[in-house]
């Protein structure tokens, strides 16, 4: 069966295609990944002659004529949503047979787009797990496991209370980092055989940004050099951040 794409038109698919590329940015995929989902999007609906470029905080499509139409988004916030990634990237290999309406198509990329984040509790709590069950793989133990518990959990809730007010992802990590900190210098005077180290290093886990390093390193390797470099540079810089709130809370504390 022929696909629905073929007779939309070019404005239509280039919509469906730009939509489509910021569902995946916006979602923590790699340039390269979102540059190819476009393009064949627009090639399957009969559009050859496509540009595609995207950065880390824009996207862009757009006919290489003249008179060609283009399209570009501004991506104003990021986090990572494999699920999401998962569902474009199964969908834009099911174009070739697309059998849905450009209101269809829309309305499922919207959908898709606009879909709540996961309950604030969940993040909180597997974020607590995450950090105590590190702090036990680094050589801790009931103390440090404990205290990287408390102080995950903690950070997580503060970062989502303040969440509607829309801080720096910067900020967000920095508050997170003296939390953290705090209740593990907090552990150590209430129960001096803690390992403060340990709880801190466990605690700091859930905020250290991987996947946004890899993925520089991975558009480094794809030659998307400015992809790369400012991934790259907003992972050191988020470390940077976590690494200034526990270096504040322990010049206080101990000055």
């Amino acid at each position: 069966m022929a696909s629905t794409l073929a007779a939309m038109s070019k404005e239509q698919v280039l919509k469906i295609a730009l939509t489509a590329g910021k569902i995946l940015l916006c979602s923590g995929a790699e340039t390269y990944r979102v540059e190819d989902t476009m393009l064949r999007i627009c090639h399957e609906g009969g559009m050859n002659n496509v540009a595609a470029f995207c950065t880390p905080s824009l996207v862009m499509l757009g006919r290489e004529t003249l008179e060609g139409d283009s399209l570009m988004y501004r991506i104003t916030k990021r986090g990572t949503n494999l699920t999401l990634i998962s569902e474009v990237n199964e969908m834009s290999y099911a174009m070739p047979h697309w059998d849905k309406s450009f209101e269809e198509t829309m309305d499922q990329l919207e959908e898709m787009l606009h879909r709540p984040p996961r309950p604030a509790w969940e993040e909180i709590f597997w974020s607590g797990l995450a950090g105590a069950f590190f702090a036990v793989v680094l050589g801790g133990g009931y103390l440090e496991f404990t205290a990287a518990l408390l102080g995950s959990l903690l950070s997580m809730a503060f970062v989502k209370a303040v969440s509607p007010f829309e801080p720096s992802n910067f900020w967000e990590t920095t508050m997170a980092g003296a939390i953290i900190c705090l209740v593990a210098v907090l552990f150590r005077k209430a129960l001096p055989d803690t390992v403060m180290e340990l709880a801190i290093a466990g605690g700091v886990m859930p905020y250290l940004p991987g996947m946004a390093f890899t993925n520089g390193i991975r558009d480094f390797m794809a030659g998307d050099l400015l992809s790369g470099t400012c991934r790259a540079g907003e992972a050191i810089f988020l470390v940077g951040g976590v690494a200034i709130g526990i270096a504040t809370v322990l010049g206080v504390l101990y000055m």
